[in-house]
């Protein structure tokens, strides 16, 4: 059984890592241009203000979280740290791994920065008004619910490219080697 688990495992992996890679160097997008809105009030972890400029012609790996997450989080976030460790720094700084909080009122910079602690070094966290989080969110077709204390959130990650772009949308259970395989292809181009 852990054989046939671990051949089917292994064609999973190489199956998303040859779409992501297909859609990528074919150009193709699956979205317009996903701006960050300028002067609407998103910070990151230490409080600066962040827009579009920010970015200057890095990749992305975006994902929308929370820090009171149980599950969902903490393991997409284990998995951007180990998949970012495989990079070499070359590569590594080419690209901002971003966590935007899903939920903004309970999220401050300073409750993010405490959380990213855990986490890569080179992950950063944006929050903001609920509105501009909201509608950044709709623009990943990433809809965020609150509800009861309790935040419906996408669990996927967003690959999105440095005019914008994106690239690809990764399930939250992309293995990190396969994820790392993937930025390494996409920083490479």
């Amino acid at each position: 059984m852990g054989v046939v688990s671990s051949r089917l495992r292994r064609v999973a992996h190489d199956l998303v890592r040859g779409l992501v890679l297909a859609a990528w160097l074919c150009g193709a997008a699956l979205a317009g241009p996903l701006a960050w809105p300028a002067g609407h009030g998103l910070v990151d972890q230490t409080g600066a203000a962040w827009d579009e400029a920010r970015f200057a012609g890095r990749l992305r790996l975006v994902y929308f979280g929370y820090t009171r997450c149980p599950d969902l989080c903490p393991t997409a976030l284990m998995t951007m740290t180990q998949a970012l460790d495989e990079l070499p720094p070359d590569l590594l700084a080419r690209l901002v791994p971003v966590l935007v909080a899903a939920d903004p009122e309970r999220d401050g910079p300073a409750v993010l920065a405490r959380y990213l602690d855990t986490f890569h070094p080179a992950i950063v966290a944006m929050t903001g008004p609920v509105a501009v989080i909201d509608r950044l969110a709709a623009a990943y077709a990433a809809p965020i619910r609150r509800h009861d204390g309790v935040v419906d959130h996408p669990a996927d990650l967003f690959l999105v490219g440095p005019a914008g772009t994106l690239l690809a949308r990764l399930p939250n259970a992309i293995p990190p080697d396969a994820l790392a395989g993937i930025l390494r292809a996409a920083l490479a181009r």
